[in-house]
């Protein structure tokens, strides 16, 4: 592997350009160190136009270079053997059970939410040691805010989010990942919960997981009083962070990830009360879609105001009280795909 060479992976709607794009441009901003980068994005029914838009974002970058993929190309097989459930209209998740025949010239790959920010050097993760393993993923922390949690959750010592994924090609083919991804969607299909998310989960044994710290896939999207309680459930069978930890790695973040539910956590809403929104229109400015308005989160209906109203009380260290209670009550399951 050459170490200076970063290839990026990124999914792609055309309701979605605008967000890849600013994520796109900051991780090229940030890191000068690579002497090339590869950008790869799967496109799901975005047009042309678009596409071009997104050929625009990298050309300030000598050392940028932007591939296309098409979904309709790339995941047919999988959609013809499998029922597979779409995920806000998209089945571009689904690439990680043909990653590796997508991609067999390559020994490892970032996958990138359009959702992430970048706000520093991504050398240290790029360069991550992978020994044993076919991912590094960070935790996610919303399973411990929420009531009713992902069933793999519970089947896993460490439940890991699907926005940053390091993977290494290499691993992934000798312990079998497409495999292993194919035989949970034959088994679950269209049952799973977080589609990509649940999928992996299942899918891959805890030890073939490298554990990334909470700087590499920060929630953007949930106050610093809800992350802190998270804290709070640290415990050894199920590892979270101290809160000495959270303090270190909110000074050192690199990755923003603006997760988030019926609230307005995404930056490309003017309502987005997140701390670290500006991270984000200070890089879509740069991209072609810079001057475009922002679009409107303000609730369309009563429904939504009651669902935005509650969610409040989600993003607050009230919501860890609930969560405890029914992950208390439910304890732990078997994971029927991996061995122990």
């Amino acid at each position: 592997m050459d170490e200076n060479h970063l290839n990026l992976l990124y999914g792609a709607t055309s309701s979605y350009c605008a967000q890849t794009a600013t994520s796109m441009y900051s991780v090229l901003r940030k890191n000068p160190w690579a002497a090339r980068i590869d950008v790869y994005v799967l496109c799901e029914g975005v047009p042309a136009s678009a596409r071009e838009k997104l050929q625009q974002t990298v050309r300030d970058f000598p050392n940028a270079h932007m591939h296309f993929l098409f979904a309709e190309t790339v995941l047919k097989p999988l959609r013809e053997k499998f029922l597979l459930r779409a995920w806000n209209g998209s089945y571009n998740q689904y690439i990680y059970a043909c990653l590796c025949d997508a991609f067999p010239e390559l020994s490892r790959i970032l996958w990138l939410d359009g959702d992430v920010v970048c706000v520093g050097s991504l050398e240290a993760l790029w360069k991550w040691d992978l020994t044993g393993c076919c991912v590094a993923a960070g935790l996610d922390c919303t399973p411990f805010l929420c009531v009713g949690p992902d069933e793999a959750f519970f089947a896993t010592p460490f439940y890991f989010n699907a926005g940053v994924l390091l993977f290494d090609l290499e691993n992934c083919r000798t312990y079998g990942l497409q495999e292993r991804c194919q035989k949970v969607l034959q088994h679950r299909g269209r049952k799973l919960r977080y589609c990509d998310q649940t999928m992996l989960n299942l899918a891959i044994p805890p030890r073939r997981v490298a554990r990334l710290p909470l700087r590499y896939n920060w929630p953007a999207g949930i106050s610093d009083a809800a992350l802190r309680s998270v804290a709070w459930c640290n415990r050894e069978d199920k590892p979270t962070f101290s809160r000495e930890a959270f303090f270190e790695e909110r000074a050192q973040v690199r990755l923003l990830h603006f997760i988030g539910g019926p609230l307005p956590t995404k930056p490309w809403y003017p309502q987005c009360t997140s701390p670290w929104k500006a991270y984000y229109l200070q890089n879509r400015v740069h991209t072609p879609w810079g001057e475009d308005p922002l679009p409107d989160g303000r609730p369309k209906n009563a429904w939504e105001a009651f669902v935005r109203g509650f969610s409040y009380l989600w993003d607050t260290r009230l919501s860890a009280i609930p969560a405890f209670l029914y992950r208390s009550l439910h304890g732990k399951r078997k994971n029927p795909f991996v061995e122990k």
